[in-house]
């Protein structure tokens, strides 16, 4: 069964690689993501070994994981922060997140600093005695005494997360794409609030030297694979909806065209990769896509790689104008062109209009008109 494990860091892995390999993607969370995925994947590994009795060959990976273990609350909070809050920024009470890493480096710095006979010692007795491997005081605490105190935190500061989770599910519900994102959240959720309590219960029993429910050790290691199974089950839908790794932009019901439009292009804007898609954007300009016909938002987004109110937010955000406006811009201009490079003396103006992607000829006067504030006749006869 201990293979199991092996499966699953190597799904983990893998699925790290993926979600970094993801463009034009909300990037902060995907990160924080894709970082819990590789510790858990690490720590499954580790099982692995230790489970099937190959430590002696790998004593070097015993130790230093405890330090990225410690950390695990880390990425799994700003995960829920950046993606419900829309920004990230640092504050100073977040170095408290750190406190299981502070006393885990403290603990790497006491063993370290002691003979190696010490560390070595610590390494025989978790190969000759793999379950009783939680009891080893390392320093300031055991084993035991750093895994409950991580899964504690996890615990603690997932409940911190209630008020803004409640908030960030009422936003849109009935949006679809939110609906997808809304039921991972829950899901995700869920499931780490699950194993955070259920490891953190185990993790106290074995510290207080009880068994209140008379769990067996094989119980044990199975209920701990199936844990780490529903994380690696559940981790498949951000691939299958990569909606999930575009965030939901809150503030996109109150952007306006009154947006600056000096709005930095390198400007990383929430939710979206801004250097991208501006080159994804001038691929689609060059291509002469917003001069065909009913080439409208969703097709651009498409283009785009992004959903269509990601799409709306990206022109409003960095161009300060909508789609349909930016659209018509680059229509009007063409037609401009056109009409003085001589175009209408060898074709009739229905042409003209098709050539620019507009439907008709009153679509095309009045959009003319309103962007050059004189009227295409007008401006014919110049």
């Amino acid at each position: 069964m201990s293979v199991v494990f092996l499966l699953v860091a190597i799904f983990g892995f893998i699925l790290t690689a993926l979600l970094l390999l993801k463009k034009n993607v909300n990037k902060l969370p995907q990160r924080f993501l894709a970082l819990f995925y590789f510790i858990y994947s690490v720590y499954s590994f580790q099982t692995y070994i230790i489970t099937e009795g190959l430590l002696e060959h790998f004593k070097w990976f015993y130790f230093w994981p405890l330090l990225l273990y410690s950390i695990i609350t880390v990425p799994v909070y700003f995960y829920f922060k950046t993606i419900m809050e829309d920004t990230f920024r640092w504050k100073w009470q977040y170095i408290f997140l750190f406190i299981p890493f502070i006393l885990s480096l403290i603990d790497v710095a006491i063993v370290f600093s002691k003979p190696a006979d010490y560390y070595s010692q610590i390494v025989v007795n978790a190969i000759t005695f793999p379950t009783d491997r939680f009891s080893a005081q390392y320093g300031l605490l055991s084993l035991n005494e750093h895994y409950s105190l991580r899964h504690l935190w996890q615990l603690l500061y997932l409940l911190s997360l209630v008020p803004l989770l409640k908030r960030f599910l009422a936003i849109n519900p009935n949006d679809k794409l939110k609906i997808i994102l809304n039921r991972w959240l829950l899901l995700f959720y869920t499931a780490l609030t699950l194993m955070a309590f259920i490891t953190l219960f185990f993790g106290v029993e074995r510290l207080l030297g009880i068994n209140t429910l008379n769990v067996s050790n094989t119980s044990l290691y199975t209920l701990h694979l199936v844990l780490l199974l529903v994380l690696l089950i559940i981790s498949i839908a951000p691939l299958y909806f990569p909606s999930i790794l575009y965030g939901f932009p809150k503030n996109q019901l109150l952007v306006s065209s009154s947006i600056s439009k000096s709005t930095s292009s390198e400007e990383q804007i929430y939710g979206l990769d801004n250097k991208e898609l501006n080159k994804s954007l001038l691929a689609i300009e060059q291509k002469d896509e917003f001069l065909k016909q009913g080439f409208n938002l969703k097709a651009c987004a498409q283009l785009l790689h992004v959903p269509p109110y990601h799409a709306a937010y990206f022109f409003y955000q960095t161009k300060g104008i909508s789609f349909t406006a930016y659209r018509n811009k680059i229509r009007v201009e063409k037609a401009r062109q056109l009409i003085d490079s001589g175009f209408l003396e060898s074709n009739d103006l229905n042409v003209l209009i098709s050539s620019c992607g507009f439907n008709n000829k009153s679509d095309f006067e009045k959009t003319f008109e309103k962007l050059t504030t004189t009227s295409y006749n007008n401006y014919q006869l110049k």
